[in-house]
C-alpha cells in the first residue's frame, strides 16, 4: 500500500510516533517504511527531510516505484513504536524556498506572460528557468516588488484536493503532472499551482524574495533567488563586504563600483605597459646572450613563466642563434629546445623527446625546430636542462 503522507495537510507537526509498516534497504543502506509519516521525501524540486526516527539518524527519504515512502537511516531502529523528530530548521528553510517559488513564478506569468519551464530548490540557492529571452536589473526589480508586496499582504495559503474531473476548476498556471487525487495550493488573488510539496501557512512567513543572479540557457533565462532566512544571510555578508571595501578605500559604498571600474581600468593599462617592458627586457637579455657573431645559448633560469621561457628562445633565434636551450625552475618548470632552420641535414629536435622526459618526468613534444617540455618540478628541469645540453654538446662534437 502507498505510504500515508501527512505532511500533506500539515507541514508544521515536527514530532510524532511512527509505526513501522516495513524495514528494508535503500540504495544499499538500511531504510524503514512508516505506516503515516510527517517525513517530506525528495521530489517536485524540492529536497528531502531529516531528522531522527527513534535512535536512528534520518539521511534521506525518497519514494520507491510503488509510492512506498522509505525512510534512509544510519542504522536499522529497534522496538515497536518510534518517536520522530523532523530537523524544523531545515524543514522551515524548504517551506520558504518553495512558497517563494510559486509566488516568484506567478510574478513572471503576470507581469511579463514568462511562464516558468522548471524548478529546483537547492541546498543553497534555488533556481527556476522561465521562458524568457532576455532580462534587466530593472524588469527584475518589478518581478521583485511584485512578489514581496504578496509577502507584505500576508496572504493566508489554502489546501484544495480535487481530481482530474474537477481540477479544470482551478486556473493553475500549468497543467498538473499528477492524475487521480491532486492537491492544489492557493495564494489568493495571485496562484494556484498542483503541489505536493510544504509550503508555509501565510505568505508573511516567507518574508523576502530576492533574485540575485541570472543566466541565458536554451533560448530562456534561469533565474538563482533566495527566500527567507537565506535572503537575509546573503543580504548581511554582501552588505559587510560592500561596506568593508568601500571603508578601506574612503569611498561611500555607492561609490565603489565606479571606483573599482577605474581600479580595473588602470590594472589593465599597467599590465599592458608591462608586457612591453617584459618584451624589451627579453629582447635585451636574448641579444646579450647570442652575442656577436651569434653563438649557441644555453640559459636556467630560477625564476621564469613557461610563455617566458619560449619567448626568450624565440627572441634568441631571432638574434641569429644557431640554437638555444631555454629552462627555468620556478614558478612552473619549464624547458624550451629550439634551433634555427638550417637545411635536410640539421638535428630533428623529436629525436631528443624521450631523454628529456626520462630525465624531466614529465610530459611535453614538439616539431622538428622545437621542443617544449613541462618538468614535474625544478629538480626535473635542472635534469631536462643538463640533459639538453649534454646532447647538443655531442652533436656539435660530431
Amino acid at each position: 500500500m502507498a505510504s500515508d503522507r501527512r505532511y500533506y495537510d500539515d507541514s508544521y507537526t515536527t514530532r510524532f510516533t511512527g509505526e513501522v509498516a516495513a524495514v528494508g534497504e535503500h540504495a544499499g543502506k538500511p531504510a524503514v517504511e512508516l505506516a503515516s509519516t510527517w517525513f517530506y521525501p525528495e521530489s517536485g524540486g524540492q529536497l528531502a527531510d531529516r531528522g531522527a526516527i527513534g535512535s536512528a539518524a534520518l539521511l534521506d527519504v525518497q519514494v520507491g516505484d510503488d509510492d512506498r515512502v522509505w525512510h534512509v537511516v544510519d542504522a536499522p531502529p529497534a522496538g515497536g513504536p518510534l518517536e520522530c523528530s523532523i530537523d524544523w530548521a531545515r524543514r522551515f528553510d524548504h517551506m520558504q524556498q518553495h512558497t517563494g517559488q510559486h509566488i516568484l513564478s506567478a510574478a513572471f506569468e503576470r507581469l511579463l506572460d514568462a511562464p516558468t519551464l522548471s524548478s529546483t530548490l537547492g541546498a543553497e540557492r534555488s533556481v527556476i528557468e522561465v521562458g524568457l529571452a532576455d532580462v534587466d536589473w530593472r524588469t527584475v526589480e518589478r518581478v521583485e516588488e511584485a512578489a514581496n508586496r504578496v509577502l507584505w499582504d500576508d496572504r493566508a495559503l489554502k489546501l484544495h484536493w480535487t481530481d482530474d474531473a474537477h481540477v479544470g476548476e482551478f486556473p493553475l498556471r500549468k497543467p498538473p503532472k499528477v492524475t487521480g487525487r491532486i492537491r492544489v495550493v492557493e495564494v489568493p488573488d495571485w496562484d494556484w499551482s498542483a503541489c505536493g510539496g510544504t509550503h508555509t501557512r501565510r505568505t508573511g512567513e516567507v518574508g523576502a524574495v530576492k533574485i540575485v543572479g541570472w543566466e541565458r540557457l536554451r533560448g530562456n533565462v534561469r533565474f538563482a533567488f533566495l527566500c527567507g532566512g537565506r535572503a537575509l544571510k546573503d543580504h548581511a555578508w554582501r552588505t559587510e563586504a560592500l561596506l568593508e571595501a568601500a571603508k578601506r578605500r574612503s569611498r561611500s559604498d555607492r561609490e565603489l563600483v565606479a571606483h573599482l571600474e577605474r581600479a580595473l581600468e588602470e590594472r589593465d593599462e599597467l599590465r599592458k605597459r608591462l608586457s612591453a617592458l617584459s618584451v624589451r627586457l627579453l629582447a635585451d637579455e636574448a641579444r646579450a646572450a647570442v652575442g656577436s657573431p651569434p653563438r649557441p645559448v644555453r640559459v636556467l633560469a630560477t625564476e621564469r613563466s613557461r610563455d617566458e621561457v619560449r619567448a626568450f628562445a624565440l627572441q634568441c633565434l631571432e638574434t641569429g642563434a644557431p640554437w638555444v636551450i631555454s629552462a627555468a625552475t620556478a614558478p612552473e618548470p619549464a624547458l624550451v629546445i629550439a634551433r634555427a632552420k638550417t637545411g635536410q641535414g640539421a638535428l630533428d629536435l623529436r629525436s631528443l623527446v624521450p631523454a628529456l622526459l626520462a630525465a624531466a618526468r614529465g610530459k611535453g613534444g614538439g616539431s622538428p625546430d622545437m621542443v617544449t617540455v613541462a618538468p614535474a618540478d625544478a629538480e626535473g628541469a635542472r635534469a631536462a636542462f643538463e640533459t639538453a645540453v649534454a646532447a647538443l654538446a655531442e652533436r656539435e662534437a660530431t
